[in-house]
């Protein structure tokens, strides 16, 4: 009996292949009218890569198995991202903090490593044991720093202080002591050579997945399948009973310019609407080299209700992580029922640790029923 897939993103897509492999048919339907979720791309008139719903870079460990499995549906283009912060002068400085960031803010000069490290120390409020991501903020760079850079953003982002965020939130970003300015230090950073969409086309091209598209999940057709992995809000699916999980979403605003950015992405960390800009062109698997206009998109986080059924960051809270764990408790009632995707288990997931979660997850799965059939 065929098992159904709700969400074309990289959790469903690699659950339905995995099991497609496995000789188990999928339908798998998502309600947009495309795959591949979030990282969804295409190319505009000048034949610039756009990612639709902002920046997706994939990095990892490169000989994880994520990597592996997903290098089977793709070429790769190498590409380590550097992202600025624009300043209050109007200049740039590299983030995440590193010594150049240091030099730049502070007016100084830092010979090395050791000196960074000593001045760095100076600013940070080391007798702090951070519980929550305001105090990590402190304890890791210090008022000013925290100030300039981390309070303001993360204030837009999550429409919450720093301080009410769980710490895992505020430890996403590093300090460095040296001048490596990659906004990750992964031994596998690359884009797929002809973008998302062309990777995820391939990676559902199998017999027995059948895709649709524009079809809504509702709880009235789960009688039809053997099993249903749902990357849908799990408090949505249980009517809200206990309250709402809290999400940010984010409203994307299209623009051009004909000069080029410092940084493919510029962080705002001032307290205006925008969080970053990114110049699409500047990403190396864009095919459009021309000499502009360029596309820029202007990324301004909102609350769900403003942008409604498009959920994109969950907000970690001491009260949201209860409230999970209630939803949580219910699911766990419906054994054919599995949760999936970034709010199925209310999780920020990076997009290869999503691979190899939602493999496990598959293989889990295949090993019950085929242990039930024994």
């Amino acid at each position: 009996m065929t098992v159904l897939v709700v969400g074309a993103g990289f959790a469903g897509a690699t659950i339905a292949r995995t099991l497609a492999e496995n000789g188990i048919p999928v339908h798998l339907i998502d309600k947009r009218d495309h795959i591949g979720g979030n990282a969804f791309d295409e190319l505009n008139e000048q034949s610039e890569r756009i990612h639709r719903y902002g920046p997706h870079l994939l990095h990892g460990n490169k000989n994880s198995e994520a990597v592996a499995f997903l290098s089977r549906f793709c070429c790769w283009t190498p590409y380590e991202h550097r992202v600025r912060a624009l300043l209050p002068s109007g200049e740039t400085t590299p983030l995440p903090v590193n010594r150049t960031t240091l030099e730049d803010i502070f007016k100084i000069q830092l010979s090395n490593e050791n000196e960074t490290q000593i001045f760095l120390d100076s600013l940070r409020q080391t007798a702090i044991k951070p519980t929550n991501s305001d105090q990590l903020f402190l304890a890791n760079v210090g008022e000013q720093l925290a100030n300039l850079f981390f309070r303001p953003y993360t204030r837009k982002m999550w429409g919450v202080n720093a301080s009410e965020l769980a710490i895992g939130i505020g430890a996403r970003l590093p300090v460095r002591t040296t001048r490596d300015d990659r906004y990750f230090t992964d031994t596998f950073q690359s884009l797929p050579s002809q973008g998302y969409t062309s990777l995820f086309e391939q990676l559902l091209n199998h017999p027995l997945i059948q895709v649709e598209l524009k079809r809504t999940f509702c709880k009235t057709i789960e009688q039809n399948y053997e099993h249903c992995f749902l990357s849908v809000p799990i408090d949505q699916y249980f009517d809200h009973c206990f309250g709402r999980l809290p999400y940010r979403s984010i409203l994307f605003h299209q623009s051009n310019t004909k000069s080029q950015q410092s940084a493919p992405v510029i962080n705002f960390t001032d307290h205006g609407r925008f969080t970053r800009v990114t110049q699409w062109s500047l990403l190396p698997n864009s095919p459009g080299k021309n000499p502009g206009p360029h596309q820029i998109t202007f990324e301004e986080p909102c609350s769900i209700e403003m942008n409604p059924g498009e959920y994109y960051y969950p907000v970690k809270t001491k009260d949201s992580e209860q409230l999970l764990k209630r939803y949580q408790a219910l699911a766990s009632k419906k054994p054919d029922i599995t949760f999936c995707g970034r709010t199925g288990l209310f999780r920020y997931i990076d997009m290869l640790p999503a691979v190899s979660l939602h493999l496990t997850m598959a293989r889990n799965y295949i090993t019950q029923i085929t242990s039930q059939a024994a």
